[in-house]
């Protein structure tokens, strides 16, 4: 038997309920000190796939009123017997980094590519690659960090494939998310052949550092049992 991890959350309101689906079982509340540990209890590895994703996010959605999250990425999945001692060897870095969470919430802009902008008979240099406009959508997205005034953030590119060219996450305060918007709004509304789309909040997925990942080959092995977290 093993423990799927959603998130570890600091002051879940009382109010707080969990969605009425989850990637396992019916999701649980551990407790870790003074803060809480979303898991459900699962017999096999669960399929990375839109439906297994999608009730991954909505759990952690739902420690958004929390005063900090930290969200674990799909698949993080630890030995029952093991969840307590995985638990406390990972309590500094948790602490650490939900130090640097509080109050705060990630807010997401994604950039869409409309079009290419050149001629059907022409491919640039910069579209060669399956990502049109690679300079100038990183050059968007240093206006609107430049814009917005956030300390924190993070720029990916994922390239060809979607229309989803690039996408720059900050990690905003949840009193400033309002002034946030409104800040980026002349960079968007100017965007020539980019859309340019505002998501969130999110619980800050950008933002919280890498655990520990085992191949999911060493975690079906059921004399193995120490904490893993799958891709």
């Amino acid at each position: 038997m093993y423990q799927y991890v959603y998130a570890i959350a600091d002051r879940l309101p009382a109010t707080w309920r969990p969605p009425d689906a989850s990637v396992g079982g019916p999701v649980e509340l551990r407790r870790l000190g003074d803060l809480v540990v979303l898991v459900s209890s699962l017999e096999h590895l669960p399929q990375a796939n839109a439906r297994t994703l999608a009730l991954h996010h909505d759990v952690v959605a739902s420690t958004l009123d929390a005063v900090a999250t930290v969200p674990f990425r799909f698949g993080t999945v630890v030995a029952t017997a093991d969840l307590d001692p995985w638990l406390v060897a990972h309590a500094q870095i948790v602490q650490a980094t939900l130090a640097q969470l509080r109050g705060f919430v990630e807010m997401n802009v994604k950039l869409l590519r409309l079009h290419c902008g050149h001629s059907i008979e022409r491919t640039c240099r910069e579209c060669a690659d399956g990502a049109p406009g690679v300079v100038q959508l990183r050059e968007l997205a240093e206006r609107l960090v430049a814009q917005a005034g956030i300390e924190r953030w993070r720029y990916r590119s994922p390239g060809g494939g979607s229309n989803v060219a690039g996408s720059v996450a900050f990690l905003v305060a949840r009193t400033e998310v309002d002034s946030f918007l409104a800040r980026i709004a002349p960079i968007a509304s100017r965007a020539a052949g980019i859309a340019v789309v505002p998501t969130g909040p999110w619980p800050p997925y950008s933002f919280v550092p890498t655990f520990d990942r085992f191949p999911l080959a060493r975690l079906s092995d059921p004399a193995r049992r120490v904490g893993r977290q799958a891709c």
